[in-house]
């Protein structure tokens, strides 16, 4: 009699649906399927593009057979979202984020009902899910099967995090500005102030209490964490995250290395890649601050006088630029080109540049950003050096890796978040970076000196170990092996 091959491990991917989330969980069904499991990434039809556009640039590959983009309807008209709106990016007022969290509850009602009609061969071995989609590990208990959470961040700032929940040295603190230790990484000092915290760690936080209760209660629930990392970049975080959770940890990435990058053809990346294409090498500055990050009109301006002075070509990519002020957006027409023109200082970039592409060009010499985990590691995977602006989130404990940790950034010396981040800034909002600040820090990110050749060294010696992590033997390659086999 011949053996019956067993079918393959079955993951269920579920972003949770903003951007930022979206493309790094997408890469790492993508790579799954790479390591011989089946793949269903569930998604919306707002989504559906973005997740099919990653899924097939591994089919370029020659491998995306195993994976599969299931749309089911979001609800958001019945949550009282107006219609498309599908993605935490897409919200157009604060004020409805509660209710975008009521249509992410009832899409999980949704996600339910479609698992639980997966039937042999594709019946689920094992679910990943985004970091609010708390309804999953219901789900995955109905099913029988384990749930890993994947939330975006790197495995330092989610070992703060655990300590934070845990030993609570932020509630003692009698100011918002008080440092205070975070010990979890000796010997490196690692301090904040509780304003730098995650949200839910902030005593104003937007979420409710009740909504935080669950987020931390997912968290709990959870058989293991998957991590958009490598173990030789966060100098243990993965394994003391082990330890201090009690879940499997695997960091698997960088997974923006699953596939090589592909240049858009539009017209925003053909001028970007034109205009790096006529600046000398390790000559020009790119700054961009994430999908969704925006500064308040006159922090912007104190930047862009600090960007059109100093000597080195820019590359700026300026979110929200179409809601700026109008002497905000003169300025800018008066100051900057849009037009990729070839020997222009500063290209003006609004709304959208190709981040891959860009920073693997060899005429980009740094890298301000906001620290966003996927930004970092695309920058760590680049070999390219940074100058650390936090906004919010956990962005400020990325910054302490980077600067402290890393020794491959210099901070620019934010000290609090940037107020009206997701929503086009406060208008109101006073001016904490001056111009002269970022000229100095700009300063020593490009031309450093001796420190300046020491963090291009150690930046170049991990983006070799980010490639290494994820080719056969590598530390990233096997945890997706375990991962994998797991759940045979």
């Amino acid at each position: 009699m011949e053996a019956t091959l067993s079918p393959k491990p079955h993951f269920v991917v579920i972003p949770w649906p903003t951007s930022s989330h979206i493309i790094p969980i997408v890469d790492i069904g993508c790579l799954l399927a790479l390591h011989g499991a089946a793949v269903t990434i569930l998604t919306t039809p707002a989504s559906a593009q973005l997740v099919q556009s990653r899924v097939d640039r591994v089919g370029a590959q020659g491998d995306s057979a195993g994976i599969e983009v299931a749309v089911i309807l979001y609800p958001s008209v019945e949550a009282g979202l107006p219609e498309g709106c599908e993605r935490l990016d897409h919200v157009p007022s604060p004020d409805l984020v509660p209710s975008f969290f009521d249509a992410t509850t009832r899409f999980g009602d949704a996600v339910a009902r479609h698992c639980r009609l997966m039937a042999s061969p594709r019946r689920p071995s094992c679910v990943i899910a985004g970091m609010c989609n708390t309804w999953a590990s219901g789900i995955a208990r109905e099913l029988g099967v384990p749930c890993y959470i994947f939330q975006g961040f790197s495995a330092f700032a989610l070992l703060c995090c655990e300590y934070l929940h845990t030993h609570k040295p932020h509630e003692a603190v009698a100011s918002p500005d008080e440092l205070f230790d975070v010990p979890v990484l000796p010997p490196f000092e690692c301090k904040f102030a509780r304003r730098q915290l995650p949200l839910q760690f902030l005593p104003s936080c937007s979420i409710d209490a009740e909504s935080l209760q669950e987020l931390r209660e997912f968290e709990l629930a959870v058989d293991g964490i998957v991590v958009n990392s490598f173990e030789e970049l966060e100098h243990d975080s993965a394994a003391r995250l082990a330890a201090a959770t009690g879940k499997t940890v695997l960091a698997v990435g960088p997974v923006s290395l699953c596939h090589a990058p592909a240049l858009d053809v539009s017209d925003d990346a053909t001028r970007c890649m034109a205009w790096l294409d006529a600046k000398k090498a390790k000559s020009v500055l790119y700054v961009s601050f994430g999908s969704a990050g925006r500064m308040p009109p006159a922090q912007l301006m104190e930047l862009g006088m600090a960007l059109v002075s100093c000597p080195w070509p820019v590359l700026w990519v300026i979110k929200g630029a179409d809601a700026l002020p109008d002497d905000v957006k003169m300025w800018l027409q008066e100051n900057t080109d849009a037009d990729g023109l070839a020997d222009s200082q500063c290209l003006a970039v609004r709304g959208w540049a190709p981040q891959v592409p860009i920073l693997s060009h060899p005429a980009v010499a740094g890298f301000m950003t906001h620290c966003g985990w996927g930004s970092t590691l695309e920058s760590v995977a680049a070999g390219v050096p940074m100058a650390a602006w936090p906004f919010t989130a956990e962005q400020f404990l990325n910054e302490k890796l980077i600067v402290n940790v890393l020794g491959i950034g210099v901070s620019v010396g934010v000290t609090k978040p940037t107020e009206g981040v997701l929503t086009g800034g406060s208008g109101g909002a006073k001016v904490e970076v001056g111009m002269e600040q970022v000229k100095s820090a700009l300063e020593k990110l490009m031309d450093g000196g001796a420190e300046g050749e020491d963090r291009i060294r150690k930046v170049q010696e991990l983006k070799a170990k980010a490639k290494a992590a994820l080719e056969n033997g590598g530390s990233s390659c096997m945890n997706l092996d375990k991962l994998v086999q797991s759940v045979v």
